[in-house]
Parts: C-alpha cells; sequence; structure tokens
C-alpha cells in the first residue's frame, strides 16, 4: 500500500512534463488490403482476432473471425503493413458463431496454431502446418466442448514446457451448467481437462474473459477472471495464485473482486512499481483500474485516474502509443464511442479518442495491437458489428521526437516454449523502469502480437534489462543496448550457437569475428546471437567466451533474483 501512495502522490504533482502534441490514427484497413465485413455478431458478444506472425517471416498476419456465413478472414503481411487475403486454401472452415481467439505454439514446432472458441458449436483447434495452412484437430486434442464458450488464454501453468488453455464459460447462458476449462497439454498433441481438479473453474460464475499473468513476479503464471454479471454484489472477478503448478484462490486478499460485468482485461505496468496492473471494463456503472501496491493487492485508482468511461465497455489493452514511455489505455464500447485515455503521470486522464481518430462509434468488441507496418509503433486492429474491420495506423507526431525498442524473446527450454510465453522483460533508462511480459490469448477474445514494445521517450540508450524466464529458471542480464530497433533476445544456452546444434562451430565464430564491433560500439540487429556478455558489442571478450566445442553457460549471463 505504502508504495502505491508514494505513487500517487507524485501522480497527483505532476511528475513528467506536460503532454504535447496529439495522438493521431488513419484508418487503411481498406487501402492496405485488409478488406473484411464482420457480420451479425452480438450472440456471441463480438468474435475475436489474431494479430501476430503466422508465418515466420517477421512481420504481423491477421486473423478476423465470424464474416458472411461464419467465414474466417486470413491475411498476410507483406513486410510493409499491407495485406493480401488468403483465407482460401487456408484449411480454415465455416464456424457458425465464432467466438474467442488465441494464438500459441501448442504443439513446440516452432509456429503458431489458434484456438478458436465457439459459442454453442465446436470449438477448434487449428494446427499451423507452415506456408499459412492450418487443420482442426480439436477432437483429435481432446478439446471438444460446444457451450458458451468465451475468451481464451495460454500458459504453462505447471512449466513443463507445453502450454496450457484456459477457456471461459459463461456458465448459466440458456440454462447451460458448464464450467470453465482448463485443457493441460500433455506433450503429446492431446489435451485433458483439469479445471476442476485444480479448483480453478470459478464454481459456475459466468466467466467471459481470463489472462495469465505474473501477479506476485515469483515467475510462474498466476490466473485473472473477468466474471459477467457481477454487477449485483454476487458474483466476483477471481484472482488465482500460482503455487509451482497447483493454485490457490486469492481474490479476497489480494482485493481483486472488483463486483462488476467484467468483459475486457488490460495488463500492465501504469506505474513503473515493476508490478502489473489491471484496466478492467465494465457496463454503464464504470470500468475499474487496479493498480498493484507493490506488496501483494490491489487499490482501486479509477476515481484518481479519471478511466471510468460509463459506457459498456468490451476488449481493452494497454500500450505506449506515442513512445513517450506512459502505457495508454484503448478500449471498445458497445452503445457509445472508443475512447483512448492519454498516457501520463498527472491524473485525471484525457480521452483523446476523437482527436485521435480511433473512437469508431458503432457497437465495437475487440481490439488487438501491434506494430503492422514495421516502422516502430503500435498500430490497431479494431473490430466491428455488420461492418468493415478497421486497421488503425498510427501516425502520432511525437513518435518524430520519441524513441522505443522492441524485443523478441526466444524460449529458454530448447524446443519447448520456444516463444518463452510467461517471460518477463524489466528494462532501466535512466530513473525509469518498465516492465512487458510475452502473453498468449490477451485483453478480450484476441491475440495481440508477441513482440515486446517500450517506448522510452528521449532515452537512446536503455542502460540495463533483465530478461527472466518462467520459474526464474534463467535470469539474463544485458545493457547498453541502443534504442529504436528491434532486438531479438538468446538465451544464455543459445549463444553462440546460430545453427542451434548444441555447440559452437568453426563457422560460427568466424562469423562473430567479421561481426565485431570492438568494445563501447554497438552491434546491429541480426548478430545477438554473438553477443555473449550481453553489452551489446561484439569484442574480443565475446569471442574468448565463444571458444569452439561444447560450453556451459557463464555466471555472468544468469542470475537467480526474485521479484521485480
Amino acid at each position: 500500500m505504502r508504495s502505491v501512495l508514494i505513487t500517487m502522490l507524485a501522480i497527483s504533482a505532476g511528475s513528467l512534463p506536460a503532454l504535447s502534441e496529439p495522438l493521431n490514427f488513419s484508418d487503411e484497413a481498406l487501402a492496405r488490403g485488409l478488406n473484411f465485413n464482420m457480420g451479425f455478431n452480438y450472440l456471441q458478444y463480438g468474435a475475436g482476432m489474431v494479430l501476430a506472425d503466422l508465418d515466420g517471416d517477421g512481420d504481423l498476419d491477421a486473423v478476423i473471425a465470424h464474416g458472411s456465413g461464419g467465414n474466417l478472414g486470413l491475411f498476410e503481411n507483406d513486410g510493409a503493413g499491407y495485406f493480401t487475403n488468403r483465407s482460401v486454401g487456408s484449411g480454415f472452415t465455416n464456424i457458425s458463431v465464432a467466438s474467442g481467439m488465441a494464438a500459441a505454439d501448442y504443439d513446440n514446432d516452432g509456429d503458431l496454431d489458434i484456438f478458436i472458441s465457439g459459442r454453442y458449436t465446436n470449438s477448434r483447434l487449428y494446427r499451423n502446418d507452415g506456408n499459412l495452412t492450418f487443420t482442426d484437430v480439436a477432437v483429435s486434442a481432446g478439446i471438444v466442448d460446444n457451450g458458451p464458450m468465451y475468451g481464451a488464454c495460454w500458459g504453462d501453468v505447471n512449466q513443463d514446457g507445453h502450454l496450457d488453455l484456459y477457456v471461459g464459460v459463461r456458465t448459466g447462458d440458456n440454462g447451460y451448467t458448464g464450467s470453465n476449462h482448463l485443457y493441460m497439454n500433455n506433450g503429446d498433441g492431446t489435451f485433458t481437462d483439469q479445471a476442476i481438479a485444480m479448483d480453478v473453474d470459478a464454481e459456475g460464475d459466468p466467466t467471459l474473459v481470463s489472462a495469465f499473468y505474473d501477479f506476485d513476479r515469483d515467475g510462474d503464471e498466476d490466473l485473472y477472471l473477468g466474471t459477467d454479471k457481477g454487477s449485483g454484489g454476487f458474483w466476483k472477478n477471481r484472482l488465482y495464485q500460482n503455487n509451482g503448478g497447483t493454485f490457490t484462490e486469492i481474490t479476497t486478499q489480494a482485493n481483486a473482486q472488483a463486483h462488476i460485468d467484467c468483459m475486457g482485461i488490460a495488463v500492465g505496468d501504469v506505474n513503473f512499481d515493476g508490478f502489473y496492473d489491471l484496466y478492467l471494463t465494465n457496463i454503464m456503472h464504470g470500468n475499474k483500474l487496479l493498480v498493484h501496491d507493490g506488496v501483494g493487492a490491489y487499490v482501486d485508482q479509477t476515481v484518481p485516474a479519471g478511466v471510468g468511461s460509463y459506457h459498456v465497455g468490451w476488449g481493452t489493452l494497454f500500450a505506449d502509443f506515442d513512445n513517450d514511455t506512459e502505457l495508454d489505455i484503448y478500449l471498445c464500447n458497445m452503445q457509445g464511442p472508443n475512447r483512448l485515455y492519454r498516457g501520463s503521470q498527472t491524473w485525471p486522464l484525457v480521452d483523446e479518442g476523437p482527436s485521435a481518430n480511433v473512437d469508431a462509434a458503432a457497437d465495437v468488441f475487440c481490439v488487438a495491437e501491434g506494430d503492422v507496418d514495421g516502422d516502430g509503433d503500435i498500430d490497431l486492429l479494431v473490430g466491428n458489428t455488420n461492418g468493415r474491420v478497421h486497421l488503425y495506423i498510427n501516425n502520432s507526431p511525437d513518435l518524430k521526437s520519441n524513441n522505443y525498442a522492441r524485443f523478441n524473446v526466444v524460449g529458454n527450454n530448447g524446443d519447448l516454449n520456444q516463444f518463452a510465453v510467461g517471460t518477463c522483460v524489466d528494462i532501466v533508462h535512466g530513473e525509469k523502469s518498465q516492465v512487458r511480459q510475452v502473453r498468449s490469448g490477451t485483453n478480450y477474445k484476441t491475440t495481440s502480437e508477441y513482440t515486446l514494445h517500450f517506448g522510452l521517450g528521449d532515452a537512446a540508450v536503455i542502460d540495463s534489462a533483465r530478461v527472466i524466464y518462467p520459474g526464474n529458471t534463467e535470469i539474463r542480464h544485458l545493457s547498453n543496448i541502443p534504442a529504436n530497433h528491434e532486438w531479438t533476445l538468446y538465451p544464455t544456452a543459445r549463444l553462440g550457437d546460430k545453427d542451434n546444434n548444441g555447440r559452437i562451430d568453426v563457422w560460427e565464430l568466424r562469423e562473430a569475428i567479421v561481426a565485431r564491433t570492438g568494445p563501447g560500439n554497438p552491434i546491429e540487429p541480426g548478430v545477438e546471437i554473438y553477443d555473449m556478455d550481453g553489452d551489446f558489442d561484439i569484442d574480443n571478450d565475446d569471442l574468448a567466451i565463444m571458444g569452439l566445442g561444447t560450453r556451459t553457460p557463464t555466471p555472468k549471463n544468469i542470475g537467480h533474483q526474485h521479484g521485480p
């Protein structure tokens, strides 16, 4: 509690400079080839979307649910943010009432597969077969359900390297008595539902949305559930603490119950204390901003922050749209304009949705974010009902003066969990620290990009960073990271081993020699794997560490610290 009070004093005092020019976006969906008309999706309260690299070429492709006749739209990105419709031949089949989407590499073959929940129709698990083709393997995988399924998320609950799937069920809908699912990954392409056995089925609550994230920063995936119809005071949101593969509900002691009609969950650190805060959407009674107190509980800061909104809110997310280090809040509304609260340490926040051209006065449920056009800022893919999706390209003026850094994290468990789901990256630049976590299945029914994006303001260099892998099995320490690049962060076991054969070969040492920059001279993206000591140059120290043959991780790159 004390850390939150101190932070609030800093906020009220206005600890950062005043905002400059307003945020600005342009809807370029049609111009960029993303022509997809979403149908009537009120029955399932919105149809999901994926914005992720599905073909492994380094840019963000899109999958959008519930077009005409229930078809799915698959769109390939050309690398510059222009799309080609690849739906024909993709293997996707029509889903009469498609609901949520969550993309993850469940089979550990190096590409992202897609789970799609259905409302009173069978859910699908589309295995990625490469070249933007997919096969539905839900039945053989043991995922057989046809109730009122909503948001889903992936996480490695027991840290065995195989991603598990949580699916929310709106229990009570039309008398449906089934509850939420936690499909534990058996590692052989099949799943077993353990929600009841692990006591995370929410006991019959009508769950619309779920989120895996590290609430207590102990290195594992805790679980937060957004419960519909909680405004009456009977149902509540729930927080389950992960204790090394088992869960304990800590809702009350963490002050996480909310008692709202929760329809969206955004996870991010708004006050720079290293712990994850929550923004939760609601009906007209008002959304909630729950700020972590730095100890083990949430404090409701909705009113001071001015982010109640007081419309029927749905999907929401945190993102730094102008790269000024502050997390902005975007949220979708039904029967009201969408909002974009400009992040600031001076509260209350200001809704710049109208001036930023992202207020979309239609019934909107779902939103995903990512750098669609590869220019170092965050764009938005926003759904619709009975209308075309929106692709808001970010043109905010402050981007010209503010810096950024982007990180693609490689997993440290060999061929398991290659996308490093659950990994946290903490950075420090100047007197400011920030944290992000690799998560799969975010806010409401969508998947946003896996790449971690940090706005840096006027900082040209990240002084230090920690890559904290699940279970704190490895903490890699980095320093002197140049801004305005997208970097790949490798675990220690992969350093120097470009072909991933378990040893450093002569040709790899030669390539490192060619890439050598000398002490203090920063590298360019593409040779990070040869930066053995993590200081973002390649010098004789790195070459000496490489040596030849089989090696073991160096103590310099591994730590065992806990917490933020």
